[in-house]
């Protein structure tokens, strides 16, 4: 009965929506979603394949609430529009900007729930838009609607990162599917894009190998994979050397086990605040290694309390210790590091002096011979 009463809510909401687009198609001239134009077979695809992965009509989004002046049903302002085209021309250099591709832009802006004010944000953001074909500029406003986004979430995302605007919708939709695949969907798609944007300018070949890397350098399963990527999409950017560093320093060094490095939240510090707060607590006696059956003498802290809460708290609560003398053990450790760093070199060196001895002792050996 549950069931059926979610389906007969969803059919419900779809019959609306179609209702809603059937109203507001866009007038001959402007731009019209991306299902009309050449990427028609391709974007209904995504349309379908988007309303699968969740489970409600809520990625299909309807536009919000129209606000008095975006104006979708009336004649845009034409000292709103004159004044911004004005404004732009100055921004990219042009004594002039064709008056109806800007007006086609702006009207395809305003189309997507966008206010006058919000335009003009969007177009400080990025004036090129401006004088370019909306099919071309808008992608990006499109897309991030699409999945969910508001307009005001939309700027904010375009302001981290203004390098979308020059994204190409097919590759825009490559990538916002490759994410849901990994387990990114409906809320934690929003939440990870509104954190780190930047997400959608890396390929799916390398996010792919980051998932890869996870799976089979340190054995995580699916679910803890994606609860990585939701909680520190920062993963994304790194380096997978350090990554390994990190894993084996948090496995080996510490004796944690992969579902306690999913929810500590190890790959949200550095390396450096990881060692420097573990082997704090370790020589105040207050943490110790588990040993091979994973038992300890002492109680250890919960992992998250050392690595995700502020400096203050962890010395007040975890280390119950002064930021005095947190300092102080920092700047001995950064010398025990360096004297340690210089010792492993110095052999190093004998070592490779003693083998250059033992090859031309070789050789003298081998010309005697002949």
């Amino acid at each position: 009965a549950t069931m059926r009463r979610r389906l007969n809510g969803v059919a419900q909401q779809a019959v609306r929506l179609h209702f809603l687009l059937q109203q507001i198609q866009p007038p001959v001239g402007y731009w019209q979603p991306p299902s009309t134009h050449k990427y028609s077979t391709q974007n209904s695809r995504s349309w379908r394949y988007i309303s699968c992965r969740f489970s409600t009509a809520r990625t299909l989004r309807q536009p919000e609430k129209t606000s008095p002046d975006s104006l979708l049903s009336t004649k845009i302002k034409s000292e709103f529009l004159e004044g911004l085209r004005q404004t732009v021309a100055k921004r990219v250099g042009k004594s002039d900007i064709d008056a109806s591709g800007f007006e086609s832009v702006a009207e395809s802006i305003l189309k997507l729930g966008f206010s006058q004010v919000q335009v003009k944000q969007l177009l400080a953001l990025n004036p090129s838009i401006a004088v370019q074909p909306p099919q071309k500029s808008l992608a990006a406003l499109y897309m991030l609607n699409l999945i969910g986004l508001n307009q005001n979430s939309i700027i904010k995302v375009l302001e981290k990162c203004p390098e979308l605007f020059g994204v190409k919708e097919p590759q825009l939709q490559s990538r916002i599917d490759n994410l849901q695949k990994q387990g990114l969907g409906e809320g934690s798609l929003q939440r990870v894009l509104l954190q780190s944007p930047q997400i959608l300018n890396l390929s799916t070949k390398q996010v792919n190998n980051t998932v890869r890397f996870f799976k089979d350098k340190c054995i995580f399963t699916g679910q803890q994979i994606t609860t990585i990527l939701r909680t520190s999409p920062n993963v994304l950017f790194e380096k997978l050397e350090e990554l390994e560093y990190k894993f084996q320093y948090a496995y080996f060094r510490m004796g944690m086990k992969q579902p306690e490095i999913t929810k500590s939240g190890l790959f949200q510090v550095s390396l450096e605040e990881l060692k420097h707060r573990h082997i704090f607590l370790e020589r105040l006696g207050l943490y110790q290694t588990p040993d091979k059956k994973g038992q300890t003498q002492i109680v250890n802290p919960k992992p998250k309390d050392i690595l995700t809460t502020s400096e203050d708290y962890f010395l007040a609560k975890v280390a119950k210790s002064t930021s005095e003398e947190f300092d102080i053990f920092k700047q001995l450790l950064i010398r025990e590091e360096i004297e340690k760093e210089e010792v492993e070199s110095s052999e190093w060196k004998g070592e490779e002096e003693s083998e250059e001895e033992y090859s031309s002792e070789e050789d003298e050996e081998t010309l005697k011979g002949q």
